[in-house]
């Protein structure tokens, strides 16, 4: 959804620098805004990012507010701010039960009467979904990949061909993002996914947890044990394997 940046600064009680009109639509980080995004900074490291950042405007403190060129709500605390305009930014998704209508399934795919295949939901030939599986919206799947009993694809995961995810595991759950106000703790959206490449193989109950702003990324080949945890923003590179 969409809202203005006067909106903002009044509903967050930030000082609005710049054009109240302007429109926010999504996050995303400094190096990787675009029009229509707000990113933040709360770390002094990645200041000299500012200068090319193309975000539609900032959440800065009052103190690096002169390096802004373009808007920028000012706020005395710009990751707390931040986690509280993502969650407006992208509210939680909604999902459809059963086999929704928009999904793609190759007639050559074996689908458990009882798993959730959600909008949009892509899967190539000769995959396998077993008993009490869940695919949520957006999920894709290639060619020949096996997914085991119990397995949980949470929304917008991208998975190649020829991969193997044993029970149990957990695939784009949120990463464990939190920001502290005076009231507690505040969670910040986590709005990036999860992008698996070909032929990785993920051991049972093992976690992958989506990116908070951009993707985990697990290359192709890598092979995962049981029990293992994959944070937000993780790479992992082509053919490595943990245990």
């Amino acid at each position: 959804m969409a809202v203005s940046l006067g909106e903002l600064a009044t509903r967050f009680g930030c000082e609005l620098q710049g054009d109240p009109s302007v429109m926010v639509e999504r996050v995303a980080t400094l190096l990787n805004a675009s029009a229509g995004s707000i990113s933040f900074l709360s770390n002094p490291l990645y200041r000299e990012q500012l200068a090319a950042c193309q975000a539609s405007a900032v959440i800065v403190k009052a103190d690096v507010a002169d390096a802004c060129s373009g808007n920028a709500l000012i706020a005395a605390d710009p990751y707390l701010c931040f986690a509280r305009i993502a969650a407006v930014l992208h509210p939680p998704p909604v999902f459809a039960a059963g086999i929704h209508p928009t999904a793609v399934v190759a007639e050559t795919a074996r689908i458990a009467a009882d798993a959730h295949i959600g909008p949009h939901v892509c899967i190539g030939e000769r995959v396998v979904i077993n008993a009490g599986s869940v695919l949520e919206s957006g999920v894709r799947i290639g060619a020949d990949t096996r997914v085991l009993p119990r397995v949980t694809i949470m929304h917008d995961v991208v998975i190649g061909a020829r991969c193997l995810l044993h029970s149990g595991s957990v695939i784009g759950a949120d990463g464990f993002g939190n920001a502290m106000s005076r009231e507690g703790w505040v969670k910040v959206p986590q709005v990036g996914s999860v992008v698996i490449g070909d032929d990785v193989e993920i051991g049972a109950n093992t976690t992958v947890d989506r990116g908070t702003i951009d993707n985990t990324v697990i290359d192709n080949g890598v092979r995962l044990d049981n029990l293992i945890q994959i944070g937000h923003n993780v790479r992992i590179g082509e053919h490595s394997a943990l245990a």
